[in-house]
């Protein structure tokens, strides 16, 4: 039985690029830098919820 590799913070990593693709498009940098964080985070919360 191999070891589980850790994926931790992936979602968050991916929300906070998101968001900076966003922002940049919209050119409002500062709101979709922090709404890709909120957003990364709460998918990391929902995703640790269900495997526990």
């Amino acid at each position: 039985m191999e070891p589980k590799k850790s994926k931790k913070g992936v979602k968050l990593g991916i929300g906070i690029i998101l968001g900076m693709i966003v922002g940049y498009l919209t050119s409002n940098m500062q709101l979709w830098f922090v709404l890709g964080i909120a957003i990364g985070a709460a998918l990391e919360y929902v995703t640790q919820k269900k495997e526990s």
